[in-house]
């Protein structure tokens, strides 16, 4: 016959959490492990909109760069936006 003194492991609850924690003792019974937690995350249509350009690399000499700042300067625009307008007026 069994006795009615023995017990089994004890259910860790929110008031002992900490004790059983320093304890060393096993604290998973208090957590759900059934799914994962996953916090923030991207939202649908969040960030910066696409401009529909491509990131190309072109080398230029010294003095083009020097002349397309000023230019870029002068306009109040980019260097890129320069650069764009110079080849669509090229067309």
């Amino acid at each position: 016959m069994k006795s009615k003194t023995t017990r089994g492991p004890k259910i860790t609850t929110s008031e002992n959490l900490e004790d059983r924690c320093d304890a060393d003792k096993d604290v998973s019974d208090f957590f759900d492990f059934s799914r994962a937690v996953v916090w923030g995350g991207k939202r649908a249509g969040a960030g910066r909109k696409p401009l529909g350009k491509v990131r190309k690399q072109v080398l230029l000499s010294a003095a083009a760069i020097r002349k397309i700042s000023a230019i870029a300067k002068k306009k109040n625009q980019s260097f890129s936006a320069v650069i764009e307008n110079a080849c669509v007026a090229l067309r």
